[in-house]
């Protein structure tokens, strides 16, 4: 009874420990750019919650980056994993550099999910990474701001800042990235509702002229 109990004394935490490293969120090694001590603080933000706390970008091609934890950081990449094809776009007016490894370990299964959820790929997704280095400093409880042109819809976002040694210290969580998604609107425009009323006003005259024939 003792042995049977020491036994599961050691294998509790040891069935915990292994749980946490499969679910843990890590940094891949790219380019130059190695991995510290990471932690998950780094958010983009500026969209709407979808669910499994992943966050779309609507009708805006802008977005924050930040830390939960108010740190700061001496330089800031944004990851980027593409529906189809190759990295296209700039973020900040900087091209996205294509790199296989510019991804989140573990985060793939994710980045798979969320897209076919969204529908922005079938039952396969033809993924492409690319990054972009901004070259700009994330002040401590403060946020910087980013802009994106040119990239596709159904692009995932994932930030990671750098500190002072350039090693990649903070990264977003792989079910927290954001997924842009402009020009998708779930409420008519002004103009687009005086458009729709016109057009309503014209079949409705069209009817009743037929009627009175």
């Amino acid at each position: 009874m003792r042995q049977t109990s020491k036994l599961l004394g050691l294998a509790v935490p040891l069935l915990l420990i292994l749980t946490g490293a499969a679910l843990a969120d890590t940094c891949n090694e790219f380019a130059s750019f190695k991995c510290g001590k990471t932690s998950d603080v780094a958010r983009i933000g500026g969209g709407v919650s979808i669910g499994q706390s992943v966050g779309i970008l609507l009708n805006s091609d802008t977005f924050n980056v930040f830390t939960t934890n108010g740190k700061a950081g001496s330089d800031v990449i944004i990851l980027a994993a593409f529906a189809n094809g190759s990295p296209q776009g700039t973020l900040n007016g900087i091209a996205f550099k294509s790199s296989v490894n510019a991804y989140e370990g573990g985060s793939i299964g994710a980045i798979t999910s969320t897209l076919q959820g969204l529908h922005f790929c079938g039952t396969t997704c033809n993924l492409s990474f690319g990054y972009v280095n901004l070259g700009a400093a994330l002040a401590a409880n403060g946020s910087l701001s980013v802009t994106a042109s040119g990239v596709p819809n159904g692009t995932i976002f994932y930030a990671e800042v750098l500190n002072s040694k350039g090693q990649i210290t903070f990264i977003t969580p792989n079910s927290e990235a954001s997924v842009l998604d402009v020009g998708t609107s779930s409420v008519p425009e002004p103009g687009s509702l005086a458009l729709m009323g016109t057009g309503l006003v014209a079949i409705g005259a069209q009817i009743r002229r037929k009627l009175r024939a």
